[in-house]
């Protein structure tokens, strides 16, 4: 429960939402942890005129290399090549050896990236793929993009990751692949997730987007599915603008995620077996000299600056447990000795602090503190799902005529992701470079303030806030 502190009136100032004066008047800003590294990486692309170094064609030992690991395919002595120039080979092979696997495939998005994936695995017609409603849109869209069909289980409140016992449920003899999503960073019930796909024969591509450089027990997130992937968008933990990175350890995948990438239609040759060429069909995914010289760069920093966010991460949890924990949950995290939180969740508990989340949202944004609200709206809701539109007029694929499922995108199916998403849930992307823990104090004092004050806010509903909250990004 609060602290006999927080519970006393006297002790925090006026609300900012009700007249009184912000907590907070500077920005926060999680930016990239940028230095003259970076700036001569970049440069040095730009004087060598490096700017793709992709060939769309088999050159003489595009073969060869197509299974060679991202470490041997670093070491290729050529100007251009199908695998694209030295820096994306030199980023992909620190980023294969950061997470202990053999091949790393960088690309334009990590939506790309999830597209590229569920392709290598011949994961499309006709399939479904079980995935989390509580998720950034690309992870569902990129199945719709590989021509498969999102199923949607029920997450975990705890965990806020998928729940075992409904993606259990969510399975069909049309199942191909889950696809769960480390949600800021955990791994959720995963070990359970993994014993169901192997018991269903079922392919895993980890959406380990906001989860790099993390191992949980033995292993890296990403290295324990088919394929794991990973984004280089602001704000994650490694930041180039825009990119993603595919890793598996099996070469099958690596070779496929390869064609895929670069136009690898022009490659099979008449004597090719069709399992080749399959899925091979003139997508351009390809990552450009520049960002990748950002990323091998980012990269080498990837220890300190998830570092930078688990030391935000874990003073902020127990500052906010003695001030608000009786209100505020904390995101149940299962690898708390290894989670580099990407954002901070939390679950505002309405009934027992008799204020709705969206009035503390209100309250902690009148205060100076960015602070999210969920993904806009659950990817379940998205127009593409509730109409089942995608591909021309006919509802392809959802109305495709090698698909012989009845994907059903009923809300009621969900509860725990519409109550987590729609009630309770407050986000803080304010965890890494240059936050620190003096900057989490400032979280901390608004819900001093908030909590000390809760019968001002009780009275302020009571006088009709505003009906719909604004979404917000959270991100200051």
């Amino acid at each position: 429960m609060p602290s006999d502190f927080a519970r006393s009136t006297n002790a925090a100032p006026p609300l900012a939402l009700l007249g009184g004066t912000a907590v907070r008047n500077k920005p926060f800003s999680s930016r990239p942890h940028i230095d003259e590294r970076e700036v001569e990486a970049v440069a040095q692309t730009v004087r060598d005129g490096l700017f793709s170094r992709f060939v769309g064609s088999a050159l003489p030992g595009t073969r060869e290399g197509l299974r060679q690991t991202s470490e041997e395919l670093e070491k290729l002595d050529a100007p251009a090549s199908f695998f694209g120039g030295p820096n994306v080979r030199k980023f992909e092979a620190a980023w294969a050896r950061a997470h202990r696997v053999p091949y790393a495939i960088a690309m334009n998005s990590a939506t790309s990236c999830l597209t590229a994936a569920l392709m290598a695995l011949d994961v499309g017609p006709g399939a479904e793929v079980i995935t989390t409603p509580l998720s950034f849109t690309a992870t569902a869209t990129a199945i719709v993009a590989a021509q498969a069909v999102p199923v949607f289980a029920d997450i975990d409140l705890d965990t806020l990751c998928l729940d075992p016992a409904s993606v259990e449920r969510a399975i069909t003899p049309y199942t191909k692949a889950i696809m769960p999503v480390h949600w800021c960073g955990n791994a959720g019930d995963f070990h359970a997730i993994l014993d169901i796909a192997k018991r269903h024969n079922l392919h895993v591509i980890e959406d380990a987007a906001q989860a790099p450089g993390t191992e949980y027990d033995d292993r890296m997130l990403g290295s324990y599915g088919d394929a794991g992937v990973f984004s280089f968008s602001e704000p994650k933990n490694v930041m180039t603008g825009e990119g993603g990175m595919v890793i598996t350890s099996n070469p099958e995948v690596a070779e496929k995620c390869r064609l895929i990438r670069n136009h690898g239609e022009a490659v099979p040759m008449p004597n090719d077996t069709d399992d080749f060429a399959l899925n091979i069909v003139g997508y351009n995914f390809r990552m450009v000299e520049a960002t990748a010289a950002l990323g091998w760069v980012q990269t080498s920093k990837l220890e300190m600056v998830n570092q930078i966010r688990k030391r935000n991460y874990q003073y902020l949890r127990s500052r906010l447990d003695d001030v608000a924990g009786g209100y505020l949950l904390p995101q149940r995290i299962t690898h708390p000795e290894s989670f580099y939180s990407y954002t901070a969740a939390f679950r505002w508990l309405s009934e027992a602090s008799g204020i709705s989340r969206d009035t503390v949202a209100l309250a902690l944004r009148a205060e100076g503190i960015p602070v999210a609200t969920g993904v806009g709206r659950l990817m379940s809701d998205n127009l593409l799902f509730q109409r089942k539109l995608a591909y021309g007029r006919g509802g392809h694929p959802f109305s495709s005529p090698v698909y012989h499922g009845k994907v059903d995108y009923d809300p009621a199916k969900l509860p725990n992701a519409y109550l987590a998403h729609d009630v309770e849930y407050l986000g803080f992307f304010l965890l890494g470079h240059p936050n620190t823990p003096a900057d989490m104090d400032d979280i901390v004092a608004a819900f001093e303030k908030i909590v000390t004050r809760r019968h001002e806010l009780v009275a302020y509903e009571k006088n009709g806030k505003p009906s719909v909250m604004p979404f917000d990004r959270g991100r200051g």
